[in-house]
C-alpha cells in the first residue's frame, strides 16, 4: 500500500511539473509578442515626429513668403522648382577673419513664365543674390531664424529683378538645397 502512494505522489508530481512548462512556455511567447509590439509602435511613431517637425519648418517659411507678395492660395497648380545653379560662394567677414558660405539654391512657383523669366534673367538674379550674400555677416545667418530672414530678403530681391524687367514675378518659395559656413 506504501508502494502505491509513492507511485501516485511520482505521477501527480510528473503532471505537475508538465502543465507547468506549458504555462512558462505560453507566457513566454506572449512577452515576446508584447516586446515586439512595442518596439514596433516605437519605431512608427519615431517617423511621424520628425515628419512634424519639417512640415512646420516648410509651413512657416512658406507662410512668410505669402506676405511677400507670392500667391498660392490661387495657385492650385504642380510647383516648379528652378534650380539656380552653380551653387553660391561668397565670402564675408567673421570677427576679423574672412569666412566662406556657399549655398545650393532653388526656387519654387507655379507660373511657367516665372521658370522662362528667372532663365532669361538669371545672370542678374545670381548678380543680385550674390551681393545680397556677401553683404551678410556670420552671426546674421549663423542660426535658424538669419536662414529664414535670408531666404525671405533673396525671394524678394529676386522678386525686384523680375519686377523690374516686365516679367511675371510669382515666386512661392525659395529653398535652401545646402548651406556651408567656413
Amino acid at each position: 500500500m506504501a508502494e502505491e502512494d509513492e507511485n501516485q505522489e511520482a505521477v501527480t508530481e510528473k503532471k505537475g511539473g508538465g502543465m507547468m512548462k506549458i504555462i512558462l512556455i505560453v507566457n513566454a511567447v506572449i512577452l515576446v509578442i508584447g516586446i515586439a509590439v512595442g518596439i514596433t509602435v516605437f519605431m512608427m511613431s519615431g517617423d511621424d515626429s520628425e515628419k512634424t517637425a519639417e512640415q512646420q519648418d516648410t509651413e512657416v517659411i512658406e507662410g512668410a513668403e505669402d506676405d511677400a507678395g507670392g500667391d498660392t492660395a490661387s495657385s492650385g497648380g504642380t510647383p516648379i522648382y528652378v534650380p539656380l545653379h552653380p551653387a553660391f560662394v561668397v565670402n564675408f567677414e567673421n570677427q576679423e577673419q574672412v569666412s566662406f558660405l556657399q549655398v545650393d539654391i532653388q526656387v519654387m512657383t507655379f507660373d511657367p513664365a516665372v521658370e522662362e523669366a528667372l532663365k532669361v534673367h538669371m545672370p542678374v538674379v545670381r548678380n543680385e543674390l550674390l551681393l545680397l550674400l556677401g553683404g551678410k555677416q556670420y552671426h546674421e545667418i549663423n542660426n535658424r531664424e538669419g536662414k529664414r530672414r535670408l531666404s525671405q530678403e533673396a525671394i524678394q530681391e529676386i522678386q525686384r529683378v523680375l519686377k523690374e524687367s516686365g516679367s511675371p514675378s510669382s515666386v512661392e518659395a525659395l529653398y535652401f538645397t545646402s548651406f556651408v559656413m567656413q
